[in-house]
């Protein structure tokens, strides 16, 4: 498995591309398709299976009718469809508009699935955004917004909650056994370990 980092959107996203081969899937394609085709160019025009949110807020799902009508199977939690085409997406806010799409497989947390060719744990990580989800995959994790390196992710936007995101990192993340590196959805990488011991939630 490879990770490429594509830093999309004016507020500069991380859209990761995971590949396993030929084959790959998107996490949270926020915009920019120009840069992430010449990534994909790059790592061996890999066949993109698959787009993983980890929520819908509009700097996440950018350039998801993009790969969609490219023929990519959108994952999302239920509990985020309704921001797809709705202002509350924050696509107004954020100066990035997002063209609705249609979701594939809608996730309900604890699911296991097989994308390209690589075993995928879902995690529901309510707080951030009521259907925000991480990904964990090998020794990976995909947390979007709900964790970054010595911080996590705002709670004043439309169904944030800051005790339901505490709950999510301590009970839910922290809990996991061993280490794992966290590929967030903004910032710098970081490891769960390294946040356990300094992520200011824990304060």
């Amino acid at each position: 498995m490879n990770i490429y980092t594509i830093q999309t959107t004016p507020i500069e996203t991380n859209t990761y591309l995971v590949t396993n081969g030929k084959l790959g899937f998107l996490v949270d394609p926020g915009g920019d398709e120009d840069k992430i085709d010449k990534i994909i160019h790059e790592a061996g025009d890999v066949s993109i299976e698959a787009i993983l949110l980890t929520h819908a807020h509009a700097d996440h799902i950018g350039a998801v009718k993009y790969y969609k009508d490219k023929g990519a199977k959108v994952y999302l939690h239920k509990a985020d469809l309704e921001k797809i085409g709705s202002f509350k997406n924050y696509g107004f806010a954020l100066g990035i508009k997002v063209k609705p799409f249609e979701v594939d497989v809608v996730l309900e947390g604890g699911e296991k699935l097989n994308v390209a060719g690589l075993d995928i744990s879902v995690i529901h990580t309510p707080g951030h955004s009521k259907g925000g989800v991480c990904y964990v995959v090998e020794d990976s994790i995909f947390p979007g917004d709900t964790i970054f390196a010595a911080s996590y992710g705002r709670v004043d936007m439309y169904d944030g909650d800051f005790n339901e995101l505490k709950d999510s990192i301590e009970n839910k993340l922290f809990t996991l056994k061993g280490n794992y590196k966290l590929y967030p959805g903004h910032g710098p990488e970081t490891s769960l370990e390294l946040e356990r011991n300094a992520n200011p939630i824990c304060w």
